[in-house]
């Protein structure tokens, strides 16, 4: 008898034990081991908006145009907008949006001009061509190669 009274006060004891281990804890475990995946866009919106990027260099048809650009710090966001730190009207307008296109390695300014990227965490390389409207303006037409690191 006095071995069924430990028996059962052993048992009773467990089973309280692993009763007070089960509670909502799993519930708080599942959120953060399930984090919620980002999709293609948001990782390249991510890495584009990770820094502000300086031009190192920039090239107009093949030719040497960095000092034209001397100085410009462009900055992306999150949100699909960007600026610069300066006026480089009308190449790079000081502020706007764009939005992706076919691709994540093309983006379209809210001015229209369509520009190819390439972008890793220590260089960003964008190529557009910039028709010349016609009109007096400074800015040269022609195909432009910026070179930008963080």
């Amino acid at each position: 008898m006095k071995y069924l009274k430990k028996f059962v006060f052993f048992t009773f004891s467990l089973s309280a034990l692993m009763l007070m281990s089960c509670g909502d804890d799993d519930d708080a475990a599942a959120v953060t081991d399930d984090p919620v995946e980002q999709t293609e866009e948001e990782k390249q919106l991510e890495t584009l908006s990770a820094s502000a990027w300086t031009m190192s260099s920039t090239t107009l048809d093949g030719a040497d145009a960095t000092t034209n650009f001397s100085g410009l710090v462009l900055t992306l966001k999150e949100d699909k907008t960007y600026s610069t730190n300066g006026s480089y009207d009308p190449v790079w307008p000081s502020s706007g949006s764009f939005t992706f296109g076919s691709d994540l390695n093309t983006l379209t300014r809210d001015d229209g001009v369509s520009m190819t990227i390439a972008v890793s965490e220590t260089s960003l390389t964008i190529t557009f061509t910039y028709a010349d409207s016609g009109g007096r303006i400074d800015a040269l037409p022609g195909d432009y190669v910026f070179n930008f690191t963080p």
